[in-house]
């Protein structure tokens, strides 16, 4: 009996300490918290269907998600699908460093074509870049955002302009700030402390006045920061300063604080993403708004393009659950989940075929000028001159320095950096 009951306890500890059957399943890091809930019902649906777990794990603010993207880099700790959350110069040494896989084979099986083409490039790498990848298609775009200019209905109404009627061009939007400050309305909101959103606005304009063509050749030096298309260009926030349309403290507020400027009606109009359409709802409500596109300037040799992305996923390419993970973001950029992530989240959905299910005529609006999104350029400028031109635009605005001031620090600095590369 005592040896009968010996045998009993051993067997017991052996089936204890036998391995669990692991269940499969795929990590998603992700930066936007707003969208947590309706992730983890996609997860939980997709469960129901394959078997396979999907686990998002969402931080914030963007800022904090990339250190983290960047340490697990750099520990080998990355999770299934992620985003580095960078331009093509970043998201190259990302793919160069083998952390992104190519999805190309999987795109060009008919995947792509769900997409808009002019945002799936975005995470798209020409033959012969500048970065040395591999030419191909390397992330997943989940919606899509664009930024353009809300606008106040009812303070528009207050300060005798057409509700139904908001201003198309520049000679059109000023004049509007002006009626706008008579009535005692702060005319226009951004959160231009952030120097990426000061930037966008001015891109509005760059594309008007110098197309894709002229801004390459910027890039490659042939054309000067002093040339005088890049003064006209810089000279319009002069305009801006001195007709003092801008915010009290523009340039010292971020963009959540600018949104809550916009949403508690203490500005007429706000530079800001479609994202907005999300955010405004929840802080009022009742706000009675509509959007519409940056002013055209009337000697314009090219048409009006306006800044926008998307929320793209990348799969890492040392993932045990690859395949998975690719498996998920195909049915995750199917109709049905994708009309599901847009009537939740109040984003443009990626998939093209969804737009005709969009609701919310603001979100229509954006999702009608998705073509005019401008495209991404085949080389980028150095980081050091953009953010000198981003502190530039702060600085006219707050009339401590000119148009022609800027324009030479730039091009001095251009100058600088052309000659190290050359050397």
């Amino acid at each position: 009996m005592k040896k009968f009951f010996t045998i009993f306890c051993f067997l017991i500890f052996l089936f204890s300490c036998s391995p669990k059957k692991v269940e499969k399943g795929v990590v998603i890091w992700h930066w936007m918290t707003d969208r947590e809930e309706v992730f983890n019902k996609l997860a939980e649906k997709y469960y129901k269907k394959t078997g396979i777990k999907v686990k998002f794990e969402t931080y914030a603010p963007s800022d904090v998600y990339r250190e983290k993207v960047r340490a697990a880099a750099q520990g080998k700790l990355l999770p299934d699908i992620y985003s580095p959350l960078g331009d093509l110069r970043e998201l190259a040494s990302f793919i160069k460093a083998g952390y992104i896989e190519d999805l190309t084979p999987y795109m060009e099986e008919g995947w792509k074509n769900l997409f808009f083409d002019n945002i799936l490039r975005q995470n798209y790498y020409d033959k012969d870049n500048q970065w040395a990848v591999k030419e191909g298609y390397y992330g997943v775009p989940i919606d899509v955002v664009s930024i353009q200019i809300f606008y106040n209905k009812n303070l528009f109404e207050k300060a005798g302009l057409d509700p139904n009627n908001p201003p198309t061009t520049f000679e059109e939007f000023i004049e509007a700030c002006r009626k706008l400050k008579t009535a005692g309305i702060q005319p226009f909101v951004s959160g231009f402390a952030e120097e990426w959103l000061v930037n966008v606005f001015c891109q509005s304009f760059e594309w008007q006045v110098l197309g894709e063509e002229g801004i390459i050749k910027t890039i490659k030096g042939e054309i000067k920061y002093t040339d005088p298309r890049w003064i006209k260009i810089f000279k319009l926030f002069e305009k801006m300063s001195n007709e003092k349309i801008f915010a009290e403290g523009v340039i010292t507020m971020l963009n959540k604080d600018a949104e809550r400027v916009f949403a508690t009606e203490k500005a007429a109009m706000a530079l800001n993403g479609s994202w907005g359409i999300n955010v405004y709802k929840g802080m009022n409500p009742n706000l009675k708004y509509g959007v519409f596109l940056p002013p055209k300037l009337k000697d314009a040799r090219y048409p009006v393009k306006i800044w926008g992305s998307s929320s793209f996923l990348n799969v890492n390419a040392l993932s045990q659950y690859k395949k998975e993970a690719i498996d998920f973001l195909k049915w995750l950029t199917e109709e049905e989940q994708q009309i599901l992530l847009t009537k939740e989240t109040h984003n443009i959905p990626s998939n093209k075929n969804v737009i005709n299910y969009i609701e919310d005529e603001n979100l229509k609006n954006f999702a009608s000028n998705i073509d005019k999104i401008f495209p991404t350029l085949p080389i980028l400028e150095h980081w050091k001159v953009v953010s000198l031109k981003c502190r530039g635009l702060q600085s006219i605005i707050l009339n401590q320095k000119t148009a022609e001031e800027v324009a030479s620090e730039l091009q001095k600095l251009k100058d600088e950096i052309l000659k190290e590369q050359s050397l």
